[in-house]
């Protein structure tokens, strides 16, 4: 079934949404496991600078601490939100090149660069498709098709 460019469109465009919010949750989850760590990290190093001060921290922060970092520490290691976020803006800057250049393909030229453009994508959250797919609904002024989110949702798209 070939698609009219209004749809050809609309995917490009919930592909620009659906990437920006993706990114933009990964930089905050970066930023919020930097602090993690950054806390953690000083709440260890107070506990251990303060052993030898009689009446100093109380041991259960250093631990809290030590704990706080290894897990936020393990956790950027593991997920590498930075990596993540760069290679869905890179994902972004594809799709609204192709936005630009839309105007002057054909339908099929455009269906054709679209599918180009899917096989590079960074791998997406699930939970952020209905997010975007409403992004782009009220965009295009249709509030009709806007899908109710679960609470999840609704904690993503704050956060993304």
């Amino acid at each position: 079934m070939n698609k009219t460019r209004e749809q050809l469109v609309g995917e490009i465009r919930y592909a620009i949404r659906l990437t920006q919010r993706t990114a933009r949750l990964y930089r905050r989850v970066q930023t919020a496991g930097t602090f993690l760590s950054i806390v953690g990290g000083s709440a260890a190093l107070s506990s251990i600078a303060s052993a030898s001060v009689t009446g100093g921290v109380p041991a259960w922060i250093g631990l809290v601490g030590g704990a706080l970092l290894t897990m936020a520490g393990a956790a950027l290691i593991a997920i590498r939100p930075a990596d993540k976020a760069a290679a869905n803006e890179a994902d972004t800057k594809r799709y609204v090149a192709l936005m630009s250049k839309s105007h002057g393909l054909t339908e099929e030229a455009l269906a054709l660069a679209i599918d180009e453009a899917h096989q590079g994508d960074a791998q997406e959250i699930e939970p952020l498709r209905i997010i975007a797919f409403n992004d782009v609904a009220i965009e295009f002024n249709r509030a009709d098709v806007v899908q109710p989110l679960s609470w999840e949702q609704r904690i993503l798209s704050a956060l993304a």
